[in-house]
């Protein structure tokens, strides 16, 4: 069966989505009804909240400049482990963390206890520069709290904390795809801007200037030309070049293939080049002659009927960032329209002395122009978003193959008829309205269902308007951002699992380690308890390894490999005897080949693939039964399996079962702890040394899981 790749995911920066100031607000209401302190720390330090205390004493402490540097808590001197930290002034605060994105926030709550101790005291107030009797009283009145209390307090801060950090993320996203689709719709205005100029203009250097300022002002690039090509000396030649060098530029021609614009001219292709100081095809003569530093280019041959008359690039992204390929599509486009007035002005040029041919020409010329408005037409076709548009008088001119679908409505009948007829959304009708009267754009989401499932979308109005500013139209691009939502829901229950299965096992440490210490127990028990605490123990580090795990790869940093040669046959007697005795409703059975071999892989990744796919036959088998390992060899791969008489997998899941978070929605699964990151974790660490796996499953009757790895020898390279 075909395999899953993994999804794409977007690298959020936590540092950057944190409302301090809506949660240093929260922070300071809780501090001051509840008569506690507070203060949040990231672990890395980046994230530093000012600390809410209306105690006397640290209000006079903190009166003076010093006073505040004695009052400072330095990350890397507190206990990572420790639930109750001493921090200054000998205050005994609650500490309790949270994760968000692979970033560990500290929690401190206080206070819990303080030392009256006369020489501290005067020590801080020495330093502070307050004075003694008053910082001494103060000290020793601080409201202390208990235990039970400052932990119930914690907890309730911690949800709150992470509320206000999913809102972010939530507003984040709702920007990115505002700010994606501001942009389509500037790349479709500019693109009928070009198209209204070239009939508005015969001056072939202002067309082009234009044009060209309109690729800089979409694609946010510093500079941009256009070159011709000289066909009797074989050389490109700037005809337009923006920027303060233009004089010097367009004294510079370039030979047909010298540079990248020379190479786009000779072989007809557009290129994208993200960093010219790693391509050989760079000219750098220019660079020197105009004391300009080329970055990146993205170039495209100017093409009038099939020719390539010349090329046009635009150059160095604004604020250093690397141009995208879907540019390339926008900035051909523009190189038709540039291409199109170019030919024109020639036309215009030569009228008087080609008359008899001009009839011809002209009718070429708005053949092309034809031509461009239906490719045109064919991006709005292609494009994966709704798109709807109307006239002033809102009636609907144009609706593309995906605003059929969604409307459930046919194009080719829809277009002349008003807008009220044909779409029975109010809401969508009203925006329009809205957008012809105020002439700005509109961003919403609206829902409306589609078959048996209610779907949402990010729809932007934006007003269509012609030369005198007046709205002549409206259009509506709508994009269906339901997965977005339902990705936001399911790591939101992503993070609630992970709180659970990190609580879960910390449960009977904390029981099992209390009750040697308050109770004098014997060594019997004491084992037995030790044995409880390691076990838990192990279970919380490999929950935390996966989760360590899963923010390298969402990174982009990826896992290493510690190659070194392993015999297959111990390896996998030793993960059979870790397991061998798990559980007592299940018989492990282990199958190897006779002669094993030495192979080279990463020893301990291939333990990790094992553990997991050995815990989840475990888990997902509540009742018992058999759980067979299975290993053999061909010519190429080694080969292992892991099959269990469980649950199994319902065939609509099976599709599914490698995406990161994803967890089957059945009630018996429900009630197994877990948190979905397991198998991916195999899957691309198997991808690693080269290999894949698949799975085998029948609902209610088990599943099988069937890896490979390359036969790589100790004097092989795994990537050779």
């Amino acid at each position: 069966m075909a395999e899953d790749n993994f999804p794409k995911q977007t690298t959020i920066d936590s540092s950057k989505l944190f409302n301090i100031r809506v949660w240093e607000g929260i922070q300071y209401k809780f501090a001051k009804d509840l008569g506690i302190a507070i203060k949040v720390m990231s672990e890395d330090g980046k994230i530093n909240t000012e600390e809410s205390n209306f105690s006397d004493f640290y209000n006079i402490l903190t009166s003076t400049e010093e006073g505040k540097k004695l009052c400072e808590i330095n990350h890397e001197n507190i206990d990572k482990e420790a639930r109750f930290i001493t921090l200054y002034a000998d205050c005994v605060y609650y500490c309790a963390s949270t994760y968000f994105y692979g970033k560990k926030f500290n929690i401190f709550v206080g206070i819990k206890e303080r030392v009256s101790n006369d020489l501290l005291v005067k020590q801080l107030a020495e330093k502070a520069g307050v004075d003694y009797a008053e910082l001494f009283a103060a000290y020793k009145s601080q409201t202390v709290f208990s235990d039970e209390r400052l932990i119930n307090i914690a907890d309730l801060i911690v949800d709150l904390f992470n509320i206000v950090i999913e809102l972010s993320v939530q507003e984040y996203i709702t920007h990115m795809a505002n700010k994606e689709k501001e942009e389509e719709i500037a790349k479709m205005s500019a693109l009928m801007e070009a198209s209204i100029i070239i009939n508005s203009t015969r001056n072939l250097d202002q067309l082009l200037k234009i044009i060209m300022q309109s690729a800089e002002k979409v694609m946010q690039a510093e500079v941009s030309s256009v070159f011709l090509i000289d066909s009797e000396r074989n050389e490109l030649f700037f005809e337009v070049a923006t920027g303060p060098k233009e004089d010097v530029v367009k004294k510079i021609r370039l030979k047909m293939g010298e540079g990248i614009a020379g190479w786009v001219a000779y072989t007809g292709e557009s290129l994208l080049v993200p960093d010219v100081s790693q391509d050989p095809r760079f000219a750098r003569r220019v660079d020197e002659q105009t004391q300009f530093i080329t970055r990146s280019v993205i170039c495209v041959p100017l093409k009038v009927r099939n020719q390539t008359i010349g090329v046009v690039q635009v150059l160095n992204k604004i604020g250093g960032g690397s141009f995208s390929k879907t540019e390339i599509k926008f900035l051909e486009a523009l190189a038709s329209q540039a291409a199109i007035a170019i030919e024109n002005a020639n036309l215009y040029e030569h009228l008087e002395e080609r008359a008899e041919q001009l009839n011809k020409d002209l009718k070429n010329a708005n053949m092309n122009l034809s031509i461009e408005k239906l490719r045109i037409e064919s991006i709005v076709q292609s494009m994966e978003d709704a798109v709807l548009a109307v006239n002033s008088e809102k009636k609907i001119v144009k609706v593309n193959r995906v605003a059929e679908r969604i409307f459930s409505i046919d194009g080719g009948r829809a277009e002349g008829r008003p807008l009220e007829d044909v779409v029975k959304i109010r809401d969508l009708r009203d925006n329009f309205t809205t957008v012809l009267a105020v002439k700005s754009i509109t961003k919403t989401e609206v829902k409306f269902q589609m078959g048996n499932k209610e779907h949402i979308f990010a729809a932007v109005f934006a007003p269509i308007i012609d030369e005198k500013n007046e709205a002549a139209g409206s259009v509506a691009v709508f994009r269906d951002i339901t997965e977005i939502k339902e990705l936001d829901k399911m790591k939101s229950e992503f993070l609630n699992m992970v709180s659970h299965e990190l609580r879960t096992p910390l449960t009977p440490i904390q029981a099992y380690s209390e009750l040697m210490m308050v109770r004098n127990v014997d060594n019997e028990k004491v084992k037995k308890y030790a044995d409880i605490i390691n076990r838990e123990t192990q279970r919380l580090g490999a929950l935390i390894g996966d989760l360590l795990d899963l923010s390298r790869i969402d990174a982009g940093k990826g896992l290493s490999l510690a190659l070194e040669p392993v015999d297959m046959n111990e390896l996998m007697l030793t993960v059979y005897e870790t397991f061998k005795n798990a559980s007592t409703r299940h018989k492990i059975i282990l199958t190897l080949p006779e002669k094993s071999e030495i192979i080279l892989v990463d020893k301990n990744k291939i333990i990790q693939v094992m553990t997991n796919l050995l815990s989840n036959a475990l888990k997902y088998s509540p009742d018992g039964g058999e759980i067979t390992i299975k290993t053999w060899f061909d010519d190429k791969m080694f080969y292992g399996s892991v099959k269990d008489q469980g649950l199994g997998i319902a065939e609509e899941d099976l599709t599914r079962i490698f995406e990161k978070f994803f967890r089957v929605e059945s009630e018996k699964v429900k009630k197994i702890g877990g948190t979905g990151i397991g198998l991916p974790i195999v899957k691309y660490i198997l991808e690693l040394h080269n290999g894949s796996i698949k799975v085998f499953s029948e609902f209610n009757k088990g599943s099988e899981f069937v890896f490979n790895i390359p036969k790589v020898k100790p004097q092989e390279d795994l990537n050779g």
